[in-house]
């Protein structure tokens, strides 16, 4: 997708001169060259560590989380 895009700013270029096809083909450039450098391989996923310290309590979820206590000091 980002080399189409590439050769459209580039035919942009071609037909009017300007400033912005050439910043516009600089970042395209630019988002294709991290592309390439940052593929660790097809299948790879993003891992998420959570590390508590002593008498902590870690909570994760997917959305929303209320975490409160009680009057007399208890979790809910």
């Amino acid at each position: 997708m980002n080399i189409i895009g590439i050769i459209g700013t580039l035919l942009w270029l071609k037909v009017e001169q300007g400033w912005e096809p050439i910043v516009t083909s600089i970042g395209l450039i630019g988002t294709l060259i991290a592309q390439i450098f940052n593929q660790k391989g097809k299948g790879s996923s993003t891992v998420f560590k959570q590390k508590g310290g002593k008498n902590s309590s870690n909570y994760q979820s997917g959305g929303d989380i209320n975490i409160s206590t009680n009057d007399k000091g208890q979790d809910n």
